[in-house]
């Protein structure tokens, strides 16, 4: 297939993490609010004068300075992170908002603080921690509501005054929305007997849709959305067999391309960077206060897999479900 116009360019927006996109949002006084878990919902990291930034560690080396804070039994993603805040690659941040939804990462935003990562040369910068229950009962979706109160909207409001009102809110949905939009449109491709996107286009476009501020890629995902509808693909399906990839962490798109130049094709991304359920639509609904919708399907994360194999029925796949930690195991699907 005919290469697509921007994916050099997209490819190189994830060398870093404070990538030109994210500068020019800087320079025009945006603040840049870090990320690293799907708990903490994006969505409430986009209002009007913020932009959310998913934090990656590309191109690690050596951790051995992060392994020095955490150890070696810390998973390397945690250590990484902390390696990359030591070294200044996160300094452009206003704030870092976390979960205590995985203790390896919530002792590695403690040596933020403890370190003092990023204060130094952004004396307003805040860390805030809270708390996630991991269940989707109405007493725990009101717990988990007004945590983001206390640890996300209040401290925004405070420290920057941003705009954290129901109005702002809603707006943040439709932004998201929006975006949320494309990348299933462009994701849907995936499930045509002969796509016109392979599995590790997707997962960059997927990527600098979370590194980039919204506003800045959305136009070449809009024009990569496009292409891709012109594209011819070639004349006979250049894989064997189609996978779902499950898991943690897996923001390298050099994966997928391992998997893909095995010639299996990855048509479903349903990992923490991943667009299933990252960049589902959320439905508002105006009787209703927009915070609770905000939420959207975060805490519907924890789907079993007859809900993975629903999602993706009509692919005729075989599934190939990654464990953190865990190894891995192969579900398989008759044609």
């Amino acid at each position: 297939m005919k290469d697509l116009k921007h994916l050099i360019y997209f490819e190189n927006l994830l060398q870093e993490a404070n990538n030109e996109l994210v500068q020019q949002a800087k320079a025009e006084g945006e603040h840049a609010l870090g990320y690293t878990c799907y708990f903490v919902p994006e969505t409430l990291l986009n209002l009007p004068g913020c932009f959310s930034s998913r934090l990656r560690a590309p191109h690690t080396g050596s951790i051995d300075v992060g392994t020095y804070y955490m150890s070696s039994k810390i998973c390397s993603y945690t250590r990484s992170i902390l390696e990359r805040g030591i070294e200044g690659g996160y300094n452009y941040l206003d704030a870092l908002l976390s979960s205590e939804t995985c203790q390896m990462m919530h002792r590695g935003h403690e040596h933020f603080e403890i370190l003092g990562l990023v204060k130094e040369k952004n004396p307003q910068f805040f860390m805030s921690m809270m708390d996630v229950p991991f269940s989707d009962e109405d007493f725990a979706v009101d717990h988990y509501e007004e945590q983001l109160r206390v640890h996300v909207l209040e401290p925004l409001h405070e420290t920057y005054g941003i705009d954290i009102s129901d109005k702002a809110i809603r707006a943040a949905i439709r932004d998201h929305n929006e975006i949320s939009r494309v990348m299933t449109e462009i994701g849907d491709l995936r499930k045509a007997a002969n796509p016109v996107i392979t599995g590790y286009e997707f997962h960059v476009l997927q990527l600098v849709s979370q590194v980039c501020p919204h506003k800045r890629i959305l136009p070449y995902l809009k024009q990569t959305l496009t292409e891709l509808k012109r594209r011819k693909p070639d004349a006979q399906p250049w894989f064997r067999v189609r996978l779902v990839v499950t898991g943690s962490e897996i923001d390298d798109p050099a994966f997928t391309k391992l998997i893909e130049d095995c010639g299996a094709m990855v048509v479903a991304d349903r990992y923490c960077y991943g667009s299933l359920p990252g960049r589902e639509q959320i439905d508002v609904h105006g009787d209703v206060p927009a915070l609770p919708q905000a939420l959207g399907g975060v805490t519907d994360a924890g789907l079993c897999y007859a809900q993975i194999l629903r999602n993706v029925n009509g692919a005729n796949v075989a599934m190939l479900l990654l464990h953190h930690q865990h190894g891995f195991q192969v579900i398989l699907r008759g044609s």
